[in-house]
């Protein structure tokens, strides 16, 4: 198959699990024929790069798993791919704060769009449907913003460069892109991405995206 042009530096390590054997088994072989892509155990998930789900349905059992993995993790939750053929909205937004970054209907996608995404993943990208991403926006609700506008000003605000960072995640930019574009080494951008998530009062950076915009920081 035809290697995928996202950049990324040594053997993303996935975590792959489906709602049915035959599935998870023919999406692995897909996936791990990217040379850049190894498959590990579920047990192995606190040390994979990204975990990779699919399903019929984003029900609740599937969001207890997601509970129990970002329990599991040593800091931020691992970024999470699932795709399925249906998702309620409320558990989305649930999803999200258990770590989803991307999340892709198995009747428009792709196995090499889950390829594309699970590396994307792996670097800071985050692939959703834009009405989704609408809707993930409204749920932060006005009392969400207002008690993340008050934190904010309480620590000074977001700096200009915060702002940038998170307008750049925003456009789908990778941590080593905008540090490229920023003349910062990746592990500064990834520091700002970490402590304007905090400052945010949110989960994850994909939520920060989201609350930026919400709060009309972007």
């Amino acid at each position: 198959m035809a290697e995928t042009g996202t950049a990324q530096c040594g053997p993303i390590r996935v975590a792959l699990r489906a709602s049915d054997a035959f599935l998870e088994h023919a999406t692995g072989a897909y996936l791990q024929s990217c040379s850049r892509v190894n498959i590990v155990t579920q047990h192995g998930l606190p040390d994979a790069d990204v975990s990779v789900m699919l399903m019929h349905s984003l029900n609740e059992d599937w969001l207890r798993v997601l509970r129990r993995d970002a329990a599991r993790a040593v800091g931020a939750p691992v970024p999470v791919v699932v795709m399925a053929d249906h998702v309620d909205e409320r558990q989305l937004t649930t999803a999200v704060e258990y770590g989803l970054t991307s999340f892709l209907y198995r009747s428009s996608s792709s196995l090499e769009q889950l390829l594309d995404a699970t590396i994307e993943a792996s670097s800071g990208r985050s692939r959703i449907p834009d009405e989704l991403v609408g809707h993930l926006i409204s749920e932060l609700g006005q009392q969400q913003r207002q008690q993340t506008l008050a934190q904010a000003s309480r620590r000074g605000g977001l700096a200009t460069r915060e702002i940038e960072v998170l307008r750049m995640l925003s456009e789908g930019m990778s941590t080593l892109e905008i540090s490229e574009k920023m003349s910062y080494s990746e592990r500064t951008i990834k520091g700002i991405v970490h402590d304007t998530v905090k400052q945010l009062n949110c989960k994850n950076r994909t939520q920060a995206v989201a609350c930026a915009v919400r709060a009309g920081i972007l």
